[in-house]
C-alpha cells in the first residue's frame, strides 16, 4: 500500500527530500530504541492521560491494514463514537488521529502533543499591539509544525467524511496549571508486552475520576489557523503523493540546513546526506563544520550558502571577510578556527581569574523535566534538580570529590540544595560550565519562598551565591564556560566549546601528570590502537542487567542522564534492585567525570598562564 502517513508529511515538511530516504528506509540517525524514545519527555503519560479524559473511547490496535478495516466497521455501525489512533484511508493518505469523537455529523480530532505551552499567553497573543497587530501564536516559531500536522490531519478527514463538519483541536499541557495530585505520576508506567512498548495505567476508578475534574492539560481550536494555510497544505500533499507514487526524489537545494540532517549515518554505505551533497560531502575539514555557522551565514547576507550552492563546501572556502571584524566576532572563534593550527590562551584569562579564592568548588547539576510534573504542586516541565557532583581544590593541590543522587520517590530540589550548601559552605569560588547551575539555583530559591516555614539559612545561602550581575567581582561563581569562549582555543574543538570537547583537546596537550592520575584512577585515561588517547567520555561503559537482558544502562550525556533517571524511578525498571543501582552508578559516575573533566581544564589553563598571547598581536596580521 503506498500512502502519505502523518509521519511523512511531518518529515516531508522539515526537508521534502527526506521523504524519498524514509520511504526507502534509509538508515537515520533518528532510528532510536522507541521504549527510550517514548521515555524521553514523558509523551506516553500524556497519551494515556488524554485517553482518559474520554471515558467513552476505546483504541483502535492493528496493523495498518487491519486499523483501518477495524476503524471503518466501528464508524460504520455507530453515528456516535470515540476513537483513539482510528486509522483514516483515502486517496493514498493516511491518518492516525489521536483522539476521534464522532457525533452524527460533527467530528472532533485532537492530536496530543507532549510539547507544552501557556493558556495565559496565548490569551495575551490575542490582545493587538500598539501598532493594532495581533500575534499569531500558532503560527509563528515553535507551534507551526503542530499546527501543519493537524491540519494534515484534517484535511484527510473531511475528505474521507465529505458530509460532515469536522473541527480540528491541539491538546498539550498548560504551564499555566498545576498538578493537583501526588501519585500522579506513578499511576502511567511503561512495559513491553509481545515485543511492543505499551503504556499501563495503574490508578483506580476514583484516580481517574479525580483526573476528568482537575488536570493540566489544555485544549485549543485552531480552525481559524488552520484556514489560513490550507491552500500551502492542499499543494504539499499532492507534492508529497506524487513522490511517493513514483518512488520519485523532490529535489531540496543543498544548504547549511543540512548539517543537522538524521539521514547523515557516518560509515553508512546508503548515505542520504552523501546521497544530496555527493562529492560536495568529501572536503575535510568540511564547510558545515564552521561554529556559528547560521550566524555566520546571516551576518554575511548568505554567503555560506552562497558557497555551497556554487560548489565550495571546504572550511577553507570561506573568505575572512565572513569571520573577521574589527570588534570580536562571536568572540573570533569563527575566525581562529579558519585560520589558527595552533592551541593558545588569550591574556585577558589572567584578569578573567583574578579574584578567585580557593578552596575552588567544580560543580556539576542533573536535572530532569517531563510533561507529567512529577509532584503536587509542580508546572508541566518543571525541573527536578536529581544530582550534583564536586571535586574542591585546595591551594595546596590536594583535591576531594563528593556527590549527591537522589534515587527515592519526593520532591528532592530543596534536599539538593541543602546537601550541596553543607559540601560547599560561604568559603571558595564556585567553578560550573555554563550558567545552568546559577539559573537552577534561583529556581530553587524562587520556589523556596512559596514555602510554608521555609528554611531562611538556606535561602540566605542562596542569595550569596546566585549570580545577578556577571561582572560583579564579588561573585562565588565563575562560569569556565565564559573562559573558553573568550579565552581559550585548540583546533580539535573547532568553533565548539562544550566541555565534551575541550576535554578531549586538552587531554591532547597537557603534561599536567596529576590530571592524567585523576583520569586513571577512574580507568578512564586508555589509548586506541594507534596510541591515540579515547575520549573519556565514551570509555563511560555500558553494562546490561542481567535479568532484564533487554535493557541497557548507558549515560555519557545530559540526555542520557535525565532518561535514566526517569526509568530508575517511574521505568520498566522501578522495582528492580539491581537494575537501580546500576542506574545509580551510572549517574555518578557521568556526573563525576563533568566535574572531574572541569578540574583537568583548569590545571592545564593554570599551566598555560604563562604562555598567554596578546589578541591584538594574534590578529594584527589579518587585519
Amino acid at each position: 500500500m503506498h500512502y502519505l502517513s502523518k509521519s511523512d508529511f511531518k518529515v516531508a515538511q522539515s526537508c521534502p527530500t527526506k521523504l524519498y530516504y524514509k520511504k526507502n528506509k534509509y538508515p537515520s540517525l533518528n532510528e532510536e530504541n522507541d521504549y527510550l524514545s517514548l521515555l524521553a519527555d514523558g509523551g506516553f503519560m500524556i497519551g494515556k492521560l488524554a485517553q482518559l479524559l474520554y471515558p467513552e473511547g476505546y483504541e483502535i490496535e492493528g496493523n495498518v491494514t487491519q486499523s483501518i478495516q477495524l476503524t471503518e466497521a466501528a464508524i460504520a455501525v455507530n453515528e456516535n463514537i470515540t476513537l483513539f489512533e482510528p486509522a483514516l484511508f483515502i486517496d493514498n493518505q493516511l491518518v492516525r488521529v489521536d483522539i476521534f469523537i464522532k457525533k452524527g455529523n460533527e467530528i472532533e480530532i485532537i492530536e496530543v502533543k507532549s510539547k507544552s505551552y501557556n493558556s495565559e499567553v496565548l490569551a495575551q497573543s490575542k490582545i493587538p499591539n500598539k501598532q493594532g497587530k495581533i500575534k499569531n501564536y500558532w503560527l509563528e516559531g515553535e507551534f507551526k509544525p503542530y499546527l501543519e500536522d493537524i491540519a494534515y490531519q484534517k484535511k484527510v478527514v473531511q475528505e474521507k467524511f465529505p458530509e460532515c463538519t469536522v473541527k480540528a483541536f491541539l491538546m498539550m499541557p498548560d504551564k499555566s496549571k498545576v498538578n493537583e495530585h501526588e501519585d500522579l505520576i506513578k499511576w502511567f508506567v511503561l512495559n513491553k508486552k509481545n515485543g511492543q512498548t505499551v503504556v499501563d495505567f495503574l490508578g483506580n476508578e476514583a484516580d481517574i475520576l479525580a483526573i476528568r475534574q482537575n488536570n493540566f492539560m489544555g485544549l485549543e481550536n485552531v480552525d481559524a489557523e488552520i484556514q489560513s494555510i490550507e491552500n500551502e497544505i492542499t499543494t504539499s500533499i499532492n507534492l508529497f503523493k506524487s513522490s511517493i507514487l513514483n518512488n520519485k526524489k523532490i529535489n531540496t537545494p543543498i544548504s547549511i540546513q543540512c548539517k543537522s540532517c538524521e539521514y547523515k549515518v557516518a560509515d553508512s554505505s546508503q548515505s542520504g546526506f552523501v546521497e544530496c551533497w555527493g562529492k560536495l560531502a568529501q572536503p575535510k575539514p568540511h564547510i558545515l563544520e564552521l561554529g556559528q555557522l547560521g550566524n555566520v551565514n546571516n551576518h554575511s547576507d548568505g554567503g555560506i550558502n552562497n558557497l555551497i550552492a556554487g560548489g565550495k563546501t571546504a572550511l577553507s572556502d570561506i573568505p575572512l571577510d565572513f569571520v573577521l571584524k574589527e570588534k570580536p566576532y562571536y568572540n573570533d572563534r569563527p575566525f581562529f578556527q579558519l585560520k589558527m593550527d595552533m592551541e593558545f590562551l588569550l591574556e585577558e584569562f589572567k584578569e578573567a581569574i583574578e579574584s578567585i579564592q580557593y578552596p575552588l568548588h567544580f560543580i556539576d547539576f542533573e536535572t530532569c523535566t517531563m510533561a507529567v510534573p512529577f509532584h503536587k504542586g509542580m508546572k508541566p516541565f518543571q525541573n527536578v534538580i536529581f544530582q550534583w557532583s564536586c571535586h574542591t581544590l585546595h591551594e595546596d593541590g590536594s583535591i576531594e570529590h563528593a556527590e549527591w543522587l537522589n534515587v527515592s520517590d519526593y520532591y528532592p530540589n530543596f534536599e539538593f540544595a541543602k546537601s550541596l550548601k553543607d559540601q560547599i559552605g560561604k568559603k571558595g569560588t564556585i567553578l560550573t560550565w555554563s550558567s545552568y547551575e546559577n539559573s537552577q539555583l534561583r529556581a530553587i530559591k524562587n520556589t523556596l519562598v512559596e514555602v510554608e516555614d521555609f528554611d531562611k539559612e538556606l535561602l540566605l545561602w542562596l542569595e550569596s551565591i546566585i549570580v545577578v550581575d556577571k561582572n560583579d567581582e564579588s561573585n562565588r561563581i565563575l562560569d569556565m564556560h565564559d573562559l573558553a569562549k573568550f579565552y581559550y582555543f585548540h583546533p580539535l574543538m573547532g568553533g565548539r566549546t562544550s566541555i565534551k570537547v575541550v576535554l578531549p583537546a586538552v587531554l591532547q596537550e597537557t603534561k599536567n601528570e596529576k590530571s592524567k592520575n585523576l583520569l586513571q584512577k577512574e580507568n578512564l585515561y586508555q589509548s586506541n590502537s594507534e596510541g591515540k588517547l579515547i575520549d573519556p567520555y565514551k570509555l563511560l561503559e555500558e553494562r546490561i542487567v542481567e535479568d532484564t537482558k533487554s535493557l541497557t544502562i548507558k549515560v555519557r550525556n545530559g540526555g542520557d542522564a535525565m532518561v535514566a533517571y526517569r526509568e530508575m524511578l517511574y521505568g520498566i525498571s522501578r522495582d528492580n534492585v539491581q537494575a537501580k543501582t546500576a542506574f545509580a552508578d551510572a549517574l555518578k559516575k557521568y556526573c563525576k567525570l563533568d566535574t572531574l573533566a572541569m578540574v583537568i581544564i583548569w590545571n592545564h589553563w593554570k599551566d598555560l598562564q604563562n604562555k598567554t598571547i596578546n589578541r591584538d598581536t594574534l590578529l594584527h596580521k589579518f587585519l
